[in-house]
């Protein structure tokens, strides 16, 4: 960190970096910036954020006065330097600097991501706050507005988790971006519960929304299955000190276990394979199983490589299908958990219930 500014010099940095960013994430894609940036200052102490994350650059990178790369340089940074980050969007980080303030860099240009100490929650969670049906065919739209562009539509009965209820309007991660749905398109709308420990049995305690295409080719139609078939043989209840390796219980990935061939991410690229798409299960269930970092262990987990999976935020995928490609997780609560998956439409649901359930 640098420490060569007045303290009211460094406060003015802030609102002006602040004030920037607002402005040019209204014209810029969505990837949830506003609603992460309200989040991650609301323990700002004079203007200065609590730092949660140390990072190491990837190479050398400008320090951005907003999250996009067409903003101001505000100074850079050699490859392998400490950056201290305060928060994150899916596409962005969030990082502070004592002499220009806030700044902003690509989440894939850093890697080595440990948290401060005194911080528990691990990096790159996104807490889903409610999940709902829809009630009938509707738009996900790119901006709370009724006349906003349409990025997905679902039929009526498509399952959904998301972050926030503002202004009418479910704000969703979809991707690396945000979409809207108006609330009034929705029903069955279900609060998830904001502390385990005063959760009852049956509620749901994390959720978490991947979304796929629904194309009849033929290499994707076997992947829409597999998604199921994966889904069908996580989805039970574990018992306190059980462990999910996910290899051992939705694998092998075989024609005798139900999987179809479906393209396979490796390396970056694609190939034909049975078993693809078991690893949107897999990251899915790792970013439900994230936001429960009080009572559940991830014992092992892999991503797909620098870029990760693009249906879920960077630096949050969790492959599956080799020895060295696995989820495995342990439940350390002192009660039972329950994984169910809903599959349909496009949208990957995963939810996760506090103690025995039949889904």
């Amino acid at each position: 960190m640098r420490f060569k500014l007045t303290r009211s010099r460094r406060f003015a940095a802030v609102i002006i970096s602040a004030l920037l960013c607002i402005l040019i994430s209204a014209a810029a894609a969505d990837t949830g910036y506003e609603t992460c940036y309200e989040d991650f200052m609301a323990n700002a102490v004079n203007g200065k954020p609590q730092i949660l994350y140390t990072g190491k650059t990837t190479m050398a990178l400008s320090m951005r006065s907003g999250p996009s790369k067409e903003t101001q340089a505000l100074g850079s940074l050699k490859s392998r330097e400490t950056v201290y980050i305060f928060g994150y969007d899916q596409t962005w980080l969030f990082c502070w600097d004592d002499e220009v303030g806030a700044y902003y860099i690509g989440r894939h240009n850093v890697d080595t991501i440990e948290p401060m100490p005194g911080v528990t929650e691990p990096y790159g969670v996104i807490r889903n706050r409610y999940v709902a049906y829809t009630s009938k065919d509707t738009v996900l739209r790119a901006s709370p507005d009724a006349n906003a562009e349409m990025v997905d539509s679902y039929p009526a009965g498509t399952r959904i988790s998301f972050w926030h209820i503002k202004d009418g309007w479910a704000v969703m991660p979809y991707k690396r971006l945000i979409g809207y749905i108006y609330v009034g398109d929705l029903t069955d709308l279900t609060p998830v519960a904001p502390d385990v420990n005063y959760a009852k049995d049956g509620d749901i305690i994390s959720a978490f929304t991947t979304h796929y295409s629904i194309a009849k080719t033929e290499l994707n139609v076997g992947r829409m299955e597999n998604l199921r078939v994966g889904c069908r043989y996580i989805s039970k209840t574990y018992e306190p000190g059980e462990v999910l390796d996910f290899n051992k219980t939705a694998g092998p990935y075989r024609k005798s276990r139900g999987y179809m061939p479906s393209p396979v991410l490796i390396d970056g690229g694609t190939v034909a394979g049975y078993g693809g798409g078991t690893c949107q299960v897999s990251t899915t269930l790792y970013n439900a199983l994230l936001q429960l970092w009080d009572g559940v262990t991830i014992v092992y987990r892999r991503p797909h490589g620098p870029g990760g999976a693009k249906y879920a935020p960077h630096g949050v995928d969790a492959a599956v299908g080799a020895d060295n490609l696995n989820l495995i997780f342990r439940n350390d609560y002192d009660f039972p958990i329950s994984i169910e998956c809903t599959v349909l439409n496009g949208s990957l649901c995963i939810c996760i219930r506090k103690g025995a359930h039949n889904p």
